[in-house]
């Protein structure tokens, strides 16, 4: 692939659960402190039984932790690379808060989201590949069907597999849509922005493991890392196979 052929605009999810941490309240304002020290923030947000802590000049990074769940969103960010150091700071810096100690970890997961252009291709271009390659409607019943095949978000797809399971949601879509349902930061993400792709191939992919768990937080981000490399491989196979495939 001739990378100096597409634009990729991409947002990044991380997030662990676990059974409810009752002493939250009690110290969540002391985390604060530690994570703001630790990972360089300034800008906070404490409610009730959650912190939230981000830039107020810079939206595109956000860490949450919360009496059930915490985690971290990058926005604007195609780097897995990028993702996984951010990953490792975060769990290394709840790490060494001694009173965050999350028992029974029920999920972890990674969400990864795309929307990838191709110079000279347009939206008609992938629609049409997407119809008669990836979901092969040239070939299925519907072909009989009266009128022209509208696809929305195509293709929702569900796998399992020993080490963890994945959902992936992807099809054709231009600018409008994707900004108005998967990238929604406006303040990283503009409508007139010529940085963001008028259309392309959306692809939506969150790999995770479910059920119950004794592990510690260590072994939650060596999981986390290689869910971003699975997440990540699975776009770039399924986007050159699709694009090798317009004529």
């Amino acid at each position: 692939m001739n990378k100096s052929e597409f634009t990729t605009v991409g947002k990044s999810v991380f997030e662990f659960r676990y059974d409810p941490i009752l002493s939250f309240c009690d110290w969540k304002g002391s985390l604060a402190e530690h994570l703001i020290e630790k990972l360089g923030f300034e800008g906070f947000r404490i409610a009730n039984s959650r912190i939230d802590l981000t830039n107020p000049e810079s939206q595109d990074f956000l860490v949450f932790v919360g009496m059930q769940n915490a985690g971290l969103l990058i926005e604007d960010n195609i780097d897995i690379k990028k993702l996984q150091e951010k990953i490792d700071k975060f769990i290394t810096a709840l790490n060494s808060f001694d009173k965050f100690k999350p028992k029974n970890i029920g999920r972890i997961g990674v969400r990864l989201s795309f929307l990838r252009h191709k110079r000279n291709v347009s939206f008609a271009q992938i629609k049409t590949t997407f119809e008669n390659y990836i979901i092969k409607l040239n070939e299925s019943p519907y072909k009989d069907f009266e009128g022209v095949v509208r696809i929305d978000v195509g293709l929702p797809l569900s796998f399992k597999s020993k080490n963890y399971d994945f959902k992936i949601t992807h099809g054709p879509m231009e600018r409008k849509q994707a900004l108005l349902q998967f990238f929604t930061n406006k303040s990283v993400y503009e409508d007139d922005s010529n940085a963001f792709p008028k259309s392309g191939l959306f692809f939506d992919i969150d790999v995770s493991k479910i059920g119950s768990e004794a592990i510690d937080l260590d072994e939650i981000k060596k999981r986390a890392n290689e869910f971003a490399l699975v997440g990540n491989e699975k776009f770039e196979y399924i986007s050159n196979e699709l694009f090798s495939h317009i004529q």
